[in-house]
């Protein structure tokens, strides 16, 4: 009987052991899963964006992002886990583009005021820096189908298919990155109040710096930006995607593209044209506007106040 419990006994240690073992290791390899999703390379934190298939655009009848259509991104990607940073920038390129705005100035606010052919140098310095090959071929001739009136740079920009560096997304890896493949109108789901963008986003009803209030109204003397991932941020963990600034794609706009666009891995549209793609808004645009499949077009020479930079790379 005394034996039978030292027999017991040891074997219940022994199965606790075991059982605390498995429990760690299992703990253990969740967290190197976890942290498998991200990198770093120097400051810029990166998230792992895995290849899939979402429903790109909406269909809405006169809507430059309709109709909606089925996009399979074949490739993974890393994205930036927030948007380029005044202090990143200005550690690249000797220079920030915000000194002196009234949008704000600090290391750890979203850079803006950058125009699309800073942003693509941006890259390739970047890229350059930390030993990749640069993404983007960058001509100071005259890009023939850049057809603006108003554009006086017009660089040819184009792409080095095999190149590791650093990159704007594209229009679909943007969108697909915003949206984590839900087919809603937003991220954080289909409520469009303050009470829901404002848990995700820095938008118009929540970024401004109150001049005057009285019980329930107040005026606001101007909006600022705010430092990046203060908010919370969307499924696949990366902050800033709705609001705080816009920020540049790689893609050309044109109005009517999305019916006739490609539907594996779409670049944007390849004829003439006279603007950039700008997702994301920014401070000064409404909740309601920050939807997941929201475009704006800005030409590729403008400074626009609150346009910004966020990053993809290769993950293969």
């Amino acid at each position: 009987m005394i034996c039978s419990k030292k027999i017991f006994s040891k074997l219940f240690f022994n199965g606790l052991l075991i059982f605390l073992i498995a429990g760690f290791s299992n703990l253990f390899s969740q967290s190197l899963v976890k942290n498998s999703k991200e990198k770093t390379i120097g400051s810029i934190s990166l998230v792992f964006v895995p290849a899939g298939s979402f429903f790109m655009g909406r269909t809405v009848d006169g809507a430059d992002y309709s109709p909606q259509r089925k996009v399979h991104i074949t490739k993974a990607f890393w994205i930036s886990k927030y948007e380029i940073t005044q202090k990143e920038y200005y550690d690249v390129t000797g220079t920030n583009p915000c000194q002196g705005s009234k949008y704000g100035t600090g290391d750890n606010l979203p850079v803006y005021n950058v125009s699309w052919y800073e942003a693509v140098v941006f890259c390739n310095i970047l890229s350059e820096k930390y030993g990749l090959e640069s993404y983007y071929k960058i001509s100071k001739d005259e890009d023939r189908d850049n057809i603006s009136d108003y554009d006086d740079v017009k660089w040819t920009v184009t792409i080095n298919e095999d190149a590791n560096g650093f990159r704007l997304p594209t229009e679909a890896q943007w969108e697909y990155a915003c949206s984590a493949g839900k087919r809603e109108r937003f991220f954080w789901g289909g409520n469009s109040s303050w009470n829901g963008a404002g848990e995700y986003a820095w938008h118009l009803f929540n970024s401004g710096v109150k001049s005057y209030s009285k019980g329930r109204f107040w005026w606001v003397k101007y909006h600022t930006v705010k430092p990046v991932g203060k908010r919370r941020p969307n499924p696949f963990g990366i902050y800033d995607m709705a609001g705080n600034v816009a920020e540049w794609c790689f893609d050309r706009y044109e109005y009517n593209y999305y019916f006739s666009g490609d539907d594996i891995d779409p670049m944007g549209w390849q004829g003439q044209y006279k603007y950039r793609v700008v997702r994301g808004g920014d401070i000064l645009n409404a909740p309601e506007e920050l939807e997941s499949f929201r475009r704006w077009q800005f030409a590729p020479f403008e400074k626009s106040g609150l346009n910004g930079i966020r990053l993809v790379l290769p993950a293969e």
